[in-house]
């Protein structure tokens, strides 16, 4: 492209040095340039002396080539920028499965705010890579796994606590627990990507990995296990907190306080983030600072 834009400015302007001015390069580089090309293409473009410069027939029919080409390039070019710099068009948001009802209300919230941006939410499907939002076509990431990649633009937004419950039923005919050394003889349900549980008390960890009496997904499974009285479930506090707080569910272990995660919104690496994506990055970023978790 560079070679061509020196032919093209160098016909046009009837010289190598007005072609250098004109794109801001050395009249070297110009020459150089449509050299390379005519080396690539094995033929002559341009009979140069050191006071003129003329096409060849070869050089005619490309010049005009050349011309429609970089002509499309930047009306292209201009519209893609021009769209980026738009509040508009459909924005597609990854968020956790458990974060359904959080995820909804920040997007209706998004949307009366911006109606020209058409909000599209996939719940579930988190990748293990940096990457994965992107190669899944989504434009922003509500993510609860660190990206270790820089490039990835990555904000924290909120620190997720976890509880360790289980419903009344389950626990008045169970083994004592009062140590995480207790857990084995419990019955455990467990979610595939969070299989390390991870508590402390007073500067103390302890791990435990549960050997599941059923694993799942989502966490909403192993909530409506633990309210069916199946065992104690490590899920997300939000997820629980109407159970905990109407006694469906009961907080166990409690003098050990399990180890939450922190809550990432990321978009896709480069310093040309669209309009409508820093809106919403920014948007999530002041939504979860008034309304939390």
């Amino acid at each position: 492209m560079k070679a061509m834009e020196s032919f093209v400015e160098s016909v046009k302007r009837g010289g190598l040095g007005a072609a250098a001015q004109r794109l801001g390069i050395s009249r070297t580089i110009v020459s150089r340039n449509i050299q390379s090309l005519e080396a690539e293409l094995g033929v002559r473009l341009l009979n140069r002396t050191t006071r003129s410069l003329s096409l060849t027939d070869a050089g005619q029919r490309y010049f005009h080539f050349c011309d429609e080409v970089l002509t499309r390039v930047g009306e292209m070019d201009r519209q893609v920028s021009a769209q980026a710099a738009e509040a508009r068009g459909e924005l597609t948001v990854l968020a956790p499965k458990w974060m359904q009802g959080a995820a909804t209300s920040l997007l209706v919230a998004f949307a009366k705010a911006h109606p020209e941006i058409r909000p599209r939410l996939i719940l579930g499907g988190m990748a293990q890579t940096a990457y994965g939002f992107l190669e899944q076509g989504c434009e922003i990431a509500l993510h609860t796994r660190q990206i270790p990649d820089s490039r990835i633009v990555a904000r924290r937004i909120a620190e997720i606590s976890y509880s360790l419950c289980a419903s009344p039923a389950y626990l008045e005919g169970a083994p004592a627990l009062a140590h995480p050394s207790d857990l084995p003889a419990h019955a455990t349900l467990v979610q595939y990507n969070y299989h390390t549980w991870q508590f402390e008390k007073e500067g103390r960890e302890e791990r435990f990995q549960p050997v599941a009496t059923l694993s799942a997904n989502t966490f909403f499974a192993l909530r409506d296990a633990a309210l069916e009285g199946l065992g104690l479930a490590l899920v997300p506090e939000p997820l629980v907190r109407e159970d905990l707080a109407e006694g469906r569910l009961v907080t166990a272990l409690g003098d050990w306080t399990p180890m939450g995660q922190t809550l990432y919104v990321a978009v896709a690496p480069g310093g040309g983030i669209p309009v409508k994506v820093r809106l919403m990055l920014d948007f999530v970023h002041d939504w979860f600072g008034r309304h939390g978790l």
